[in-house]
């Protein structure tokens, strides 16, 4: 008999369809069991890592408010997402990360904190969304540590987060030897001897977004050191550290960005090349391309919620920042137009047509 080619597609497609087919788990810490199904949120598992085990690759998993006493291993493609700042995994085992992550996996709305050994350990390709990071201690190597809040080798992409209170020998908020991309988030009150916020080593490639890096100490590079950086309409400021309070030891491009204020200098040791339009408070950075301001005080306000998913500095009224971008628009380390700034208001600002202010934070009344 000639074999029906029309039923054979038919059969092909709905295949195709349930190979592609995902599940939703739930969990819920305080009224879940992992006796249940985990699949609505009545009948939601107790534990994050059950509902792991029972996922496949290209589940969500939905975590409710709750502390979670965990150490999560992730070696499936899955997106986990929390309820906000009320869904902490803290950990179980002082001895592991609080998370490890070996494959594809979006964690968004949750707090990872007090890990021992690295609150993230990431080997595969990990994008973390409007997350918080915090009071993590870094992984020990031959008496010293690395990667306080986060520990990468694999591909990191960070997306409206705070990255804050962490420590570690080397990189005290962000240890990494893969690649690292950095959007609208903040990294603040990280502590380390060699690059306090993060230390990207042996010229991994890493790029600055809109972003704020502010108030991290260390003793070589309290903001950023080492790596192949590129930064972008961001904000370097406050920073402390023996040498090079902003920026040490890096190959770094500036574009539309402000190095302020930071205790050490604001680039030592290090080889900046500006692409314009980028403002420092001394003149360590050296920056002499069109639009570029050296010795400028940028009158920076405070580290506080200015609106937006994380803690900005605003520019006070009159600071040379403001209106001093490109003024055919700020653009990204890929060269992308940015329509907002960190906080998502945009960018430029209503009144303007053209342009933007230098920094992470776009002032919307000049």
């Amino acid at each position: 008999m000639r074999p029906n080619h029309f039923s054979l597609i038919v059969a092909f497609l709905v295949l195709t369809e349930t190979a592609l087919a995902s599940t939703t788990w739930y969990v819920n810490g305080v009224g879940g069991s992992d006796s249940n199904n985990c699949t609505s949120s009545t009948t939601a598992c107790k534990t994050i890592g059950h509902a792991i085990s029972l996922a496949m690759s290209g589940d969500s998993i939905m975590v409710a408010a709750a502390t979670y006493l965990e150490n999560l291993n992730i070696r499936k493609a899955l997106k986990i997402r929390g309820s906000g700042t009320n869904a902490t995994i803290l950990p179980k085992n002082a001895d592991l990360p609080v998370v490890q992550v070996a494959t594809h996996v979006v964690l968004s709305k949750l707090i990872i904190s007090q890990g021992k050994n690295s609150g993230v350990l990431n080997s595969g390709t990990l994008i973390m969304n409007d997350s918080v990071i915090s009071h993590n201690s870094g992984q020990p190597h031959y008496g010293i540590s690395f990667g306080g809040g986060i520990y990468n080798v694999g591909v990191l992409t960070i997306n409206n987060s705070m990255i804050s209170a962490n420590g570690a020998s080397g990189g005290g908020g962000i240890y990494s030897r893969g690649t690292a991309t950095i959007n609208s988030s903040t990294l603040t009150g990280n502590s380390g001897t060699v690059g306090a916020g993060i230390f990207s080593q042996f010229g991994a490639p890493l790029v600055f977004n809109d972003s704020t890096i502010t108030e991290n100490i260390g003793d070589v590079g309290g903001g950023v050191t080492g790596g192949t950086t590129v930064i972008s309409s961001s904000t370097i400021s406050g920073n402390s550290a023996a040498n090079g309070g902003g920026i040490a030891n890096a190959v770094v491009t500036f574009r539309n960005s402000i190095v302020a204020n930071n205790k050490g200098g604001n680039c030592y040791n290090s080889t900046p090349t500006s692409k314009g339009y980028n403002l420092s408070s001394d003149d360590t950075c050296n920056f002499n391309k069109v639009g570029d301001l050296n010795n400028t005080d940028p009158e920076l306000g405070p580290l506080k919620n200015n609106g937006g998913p994380t803690m900005t500095m605003a520019l006070e009224p009159g600071s040379p920042a403001i209106d001093g971008g490109n003024p055919n628009g700020c653009t990204d380390g890929y060269g992308h137009l940015l329509k907002t700034d960190q906080r998502g208001v945009p960018r430029p600002d209503r009144e303007d047509t053209a342009g933007c202010d230098i920094g992470a934070y776009e002032r919307q009344s000049d």
